[in-house]
């Protein structure tokens, strides 16, 4: 009778537990990939929904947020929609990536103030396959069993193919150990410059364009991204107070404060295209700090 009366209780604890396991999960945020695989550099669509309550204010990811190992490209916000006390709110990012790998997982994060409380819920992870370019092609030739004799050339000289690799090998050692700093420090000051004319163009092409919400915002992540990969300090991910103290700069943090009216209030357009003038000198001196590899931290030259 113990024993009968000890399995009902089990059971009826692991359906209680399901119960709330269930629950839990759907309350989660809703993240899919479009498709189940992705080339180098493709776009691909990633969605995210959330249902909440409905007098509960809930953020999403917005440009700021890293979203490796994707880059974000663009994002869509869908009206939210409120039936019986719950709503949905929906944003659907356009990301790419150029990190090789078999598979790429994702899952975004939302943040919900309710009653004051601040909670972080991440969705689950979504997972999207690597699809390469180069498919193995099967072997379509046929082999056919031959026993006629076949003369055996002369064996090749080996000691003198060993002897040739040696000479290049010291050769190769002699130019790496006394050209060798010079060939890689000539590398990498090429490859900054190339970085930094790329983001001139992509850079000035904005600063062409009308000051839009979108523009500037766009702006702005050029700007960090470019800054981040010169100065070593990640500030790409750091809200315009948090770049400031970094930098040591408040007259940076007042500009990007500047530019963060632009992108969340829609005020101050006619100040921004000033500010990010101004932004490409920071830029410039970014690039110089990086050519030349100073042992302090980079600081702004007025």
């Amino acid at each position: 009778m113990n024993k009968i009366l000890t399995n009902i209780l089990l059971i009826a604890f692991i359906l209680t537990a399901n119960v709330v396991v269930g629950q839990e999960e759907e309350n989660l945020p809703y993240g899919r990939f479009s498709t189940d695989s992705i080339m180098l550099g493709e776009e691909v669509k990633y969605t995210l929904r959330y249902e909440h309550s409905a007098d509960a204010e809930v953020l999403f990811p917005d440009s700021t947020f890293n979203f490796a190992p994707f880059e974000l490209l663009d994002k869509t916000y869908f009206p939210t929609r409120t039936t019986n006390g719950i709503s949905v709110d929906c944003v659907e990012y356009t990301l790419s990536t150029y990190d090789i790998d078999s598979v790429y997982e994702l899952g975004l994060p939302v943040w919900v103030y309710n009653q004051g409380e601040k909670d972080s819920i991440v969705a689950n992870l979504d997972g999207i396959f690597f699809k390469d370019l180069i498919q193995v092609m099967p072997d379509s030739a046929q082999l056919y069993a031959n026993v006629d004799f076949v003369p055996v050339h002369q064996e090749f000289n080996y000691p003198y193919l060993l002897i040739f690799i040696g000479v290049l090998v010291v050769i190769a050692l002699v130019v790496l150990l006394g050209f060798g700093g010079k060939i890689k420090e000539y590398y990498r000051k090429k490859k900054l410059q190339k970085r930094y004319v790329q983001f001139l163009h992509n850079y000035s092409s904005h600063l062409d364009g009308d000051m839009t919400v979108n523009n500037v915002e766009e702006s702005v992540v050029i700007w960090k991204s470019f800054m981040a990969s010169v100065i070593a300090i990640p500030i790409q991910a750091m809200t315009s107070k948090e770049a400031g103290l970094a930098l040591h700069s408040k007259e940076l943090e007042a500009q990007l404060k500047v530019l963060d009216r632009v992108i969340y209030a829609g005020q101050g357009e006619d100040e921004a295209k000033a500010v990010l003038e101004g932004l490409k000198e920071w830029a410039k001196q970014g690039q110089e700090y990086a050519m030349t590899k100073p042992e302090g931290a980079f600081v702004f030259k007025k």
